[in-house]
């Protein structure tokens, strides 16, 4: 499907920094931006395991 819209010169020309055109500008900037939030999941999720055991062996420590 195809839509004529009226996009700002300087915002086409940041789209066009990523594809040959304004369409594939923006599916890259969205494939670009789910990479960036799963990396942002998988950081957190490490963070949350390393804190966890942090804790189990600190508990573990305290009982000696």
């Amino acid at each position: 499907m195809s839509r004529v819209v009226r996009v700002d010169e300087e915002a086409l020309e940041v789209a066009l920094q990523y594809g040959k055109n304004l369409s594939a500008g923006i599916m890259k900037m969205e494939e670009m931006i789910k990479k960036q939030e799963k990396a942002r999941r998988d950081y957190t999720a490490i963070e949350e395991m390393v804190r966890r055991t942090i804790r189990e062996e600190l508990e573990a420590l305290s009982r000696y």
